[in-house]
């Protein structure tokens, strides 16, 4: 199934929730990002019961330094 992940499609499997994509992704350490599903903030608690479905948006957010 397609989806996009920040405006780039990728090719997943059928019945992936999200922590299989961010296996996917190599994204092991979650630390100071933030994601969302179809512009909805997602707890990293509920990824594993999160699947997503064909053309699904997720957006991948790093939190930074500055002022």
């Amino acid at each position: 199934m397609k989806i996009s992940v920040n405006e780039e499609n990728y090719e997943i499997l059928d019945d992936s929730n999200l922590t299989s994509l961010l296996n996917l992704l190599g994204m092991k350490d979650l630390k100071g990002w933030a994601l969302a599903l179809n512009e909805k903030v997602i707890a990293k608690s509920d990824f594993d019961q999160t699947k997503l479905i064909e053309g699904d948006r997720v957006i991948l957010i790093q939190a930074t330094q500055g002022g």
